[in-house]
């Protein structure tokens, strides 16, 4: 995190989005628990203590807290870096399994303290969500993505995770497997976020899932008043698609910083256009936005027009109370420039990523943003299960 103390922080600007847009949500994008080493982070770089203040209330009931964030996504890079961040959670989490040793013979497994490790960020939003009429402050818990093609292995352990609290939201890769896995939960009334998630065409085969699962389940009588669905869309994540930039270089068509934030807020457009024509109970949430073009956040200007989720990390966070302004906000008009239209259109992996029948879930799974997603988060996976083993 670059040094804070000549750039003006204005927390003001992001509560303006949601104050102009009633049908958006800010969610924050890691552990619960990492927040306070991001404030700690935002001290040490410049922000002073009125800032570090009133950004402490966003994620607070106390102190005339607000509760901001509407909810949280987490994921297995980040519930490292939690775990990386604060050994002495990690040490809590074994004294727990030694104890549950002493008392009942049985040690907790890697999956267990993995399990309590959510439950300690599900609590912190919990009065959030029962403020709130049960609608907002769910917490994602991810399943193992090493079997985001197990169907069973999948439903076997979201139905475990479903455990850890009323306000606790499964996240799902969203492979052919865990498409019949959202399906499946849905139908039981457990709130889903399918991640690894990607294009147009993968949000209307989410979309069509869920509404599937919720139709059965309504035919069953599930109580669907504390439940929710999202969609995550990894819009900075396949606007870096390496089958994108291979067309662009064999028609000699170069792709700016401009171009690349227009594709990826029109494919959010277009979902969200998709999930309404479907009347889908579920919502498209966005991650990984992009910073840009230059010092600019194009992609919070415009996709906090929608009707969507924007979930927001460290440093997303940082730009939006930086690069962005009262003004800028007021003022900006959700319309693609003509010319950036026109050449994006030229792109048959473009004009495929905006049609709801554009690519297969065959096609997707082989994407390089899948492929390079589900390894990373596997990676991060092996290395919590090694941090709690070892």
């Amino acid at each position: 995190m670059s040094s804070l103390k000549t750039q003006e922080i204005r927390p003001q600007v992001l509560e303006l989005l949601k104050k102009n847009n009633p049908d958006l949500e800010i969610w924050w994008d890691a552990h619960p628990g990492f927040y306070r080493k991001f404030l700690s982070n935002l001290a040490e770089n410049g922000a002073n203590e009125e800032t570090i203040a009133h950004l402490h209330r966003w994620m607070s009931h106390n102190e005339a807290g607000t509760f901001f964030f509407d909810g949280v996504t987490t994921n297995p890079p980040l519930t490292l870096k939690f775990l990386q961040s604060f050994p002495g959670v990690v040490s809590y989490l074994k004294e727990k399994s030694e104890q549950a040793k002493i008392n009942t013979g049985e040690q907790f497994s890697w999956f267990d303290l993995y399990w309590m490790t959510g439950k300690l960020g599900v609590d912190k939003f919990l009065s959030n969500f029962y403020r709130r009429s049960r609608k907002y402050g769910f917490v994602c818990v991810q399943v193992d993505p090493r079997y985001s093609k197990d169907e069973e292995i999948m439903k076997l352990q979201a139905l475990q995770l479903s455990k850890i609290g009323p306000n606790v939201m499964i996240k799902i890769p969203a492979t052919k497997a865990g498409l019949k896995v959202i399906e499946f939960l849905t139908e039981l009334g457990i709130p889903t976020n399918a991640t690894s998630c990607f294009c147009t065409p993968q949000v209307y085969q989410v979309a069509q899932a869920v509404k599937r699962g919720y139709q059965r389940g309504l035919l069953r009588g599930v109580d669907y008043s504390g439940w929710r669905s999202v969609i995550t869309m990894m819009s900075g994540r396949w606007e870096e698609s390496p089958e994108l930039f291979e067309e662009a270089k064999s028609k000699e068509i170069e792709l700016s910083e401009l171009d690349l934030r227009w594709f990826g807020i029109r494919m959010v457009q277009r979902a969200v256009e998709e999930v309404e024509k479907l009347q889908s109970p579920t919502k498209v949430l966005v991650c990984s936005t992009r910073k840009g073009p230059g010092e600019d956040y194009l992609h919070l200007k415009a996709l906090s027009r929608l009707p969507i989720v924007i979930t927001m990390n460290p440093d997303a966070i940082t730009w939006g109370i930086t690069l962005l302004d009262g003004e800028a906000v007021e003022d900006f008009v959700l319309e693609m420039p003509d010319e950036v239209a026109s050449k994006l259109e030229k792109l048959e992996f473009v004009r495929r990523t905006w049609d709801a029948q554009g690519f297969s879930m065959d096609e997707i799974e082989a994407s390089g943003a899948q492929i390079n997603n589900l390894r990373s988060f596997s990676d991060a996976m092996s290395k919590i299960e090694e941090i709690f083993t070892k």
